[in-house]
């Protein structure tokens, strides 16, 4: 059995509490713009990318029209909330487990650069990750692997583990031969995340790094 070199990790959602912050951002944008959309609908989309949570939602045709002013809009909005979010339970105990553990703790996030300062901020990064990744990292947004294959080059271990609270991480991870260890704080449970590849479920960051060395053993 062989246990992983390299720990990726989400951020929001995962370990910042602003998965529902973003989805308010987001309602308040598609309304702006005369498309008003359910909260639920777009919660349920929290963790891809936003050019693709546009098209999901309004089609192709229509985020060709007005996909750039809905972005910016989800943008300003987000900006307004951005300091009431926080980091969840146990966030940076988890990275410093992770790393007693033995593992390189990379930030596989996929916020633009100004949000994920915040994150990076809160977390004291610095001091708790070995490298970290934003939106400019890649062109391509989760589902689609790129910003994972990009966060795996900042790393020198040959087996990871991937650590995100919704199904486009797990399916990500998937797509490169990552494991992924899901966490229902961002709002998706258990069956979806199971469904989507996670090899074992925990509550929050918290409640992984209490049962850290069995979920090790089950990524492996």
């Amino acid at each position: 059995m062989i246990r992983a070199q390299v720990a990726l990790l989400d951020i929001d959602g995962t370990l910042l509490d602003s998965t529902y912050h973003h989805a308010l951002a987001w309602a308040r944008a598609f309304a702006e713009v005369g498309h008003p959309v359910p909260v639920w609908r777009l919660h349920r989309r929290i963790g891809m990318g936003g050019d693709r949570i546009v098209t999901e939602i309004l089609g192709a045709e229509l985020a060709e029209e007005v996909g750039e002013e809905v972005s910016s809009r989800w943008e300003a909005a987000y900006d307004e909330v951005i300091g009431a979010t926080r980091l969840l339970p146990g966030a940076r105990e988890l990275l410093d487990g992770l790393r007693a553990a033995g593992l390189e703790v990379v930030l596989a996030s996929s916020s633009i650069p100004k949000h994920a300062e915040h994150a990076l901020r809160l977390l004291v990064a610095d001091d708790r990750a070995d490298a970290w990744t934003t939106a400019e990292d890649a062109a391509e947004s989760k589902p689609h692997p790129e910003l994972l294959e990009a966060a795996l080059d900042r790393t020198r271990g040959d087996r990871a583990v991937m650590i995100g609270d919704a199904t486009w991480d797990a399916i990500a991870a998937a797509r490169v031969g990552v494991p992924t260890i899901g966490l229902r704080c961002g709002g998706f449970g258990e069956a979806e995340l199971r469904a989507a590849g996670a090899v074992a479920v925990y509550d929050d960051p918290a409640d992984l790094l209490a049962h850290l060395d069995e979920a090790l053993v089950r990524s492996s």
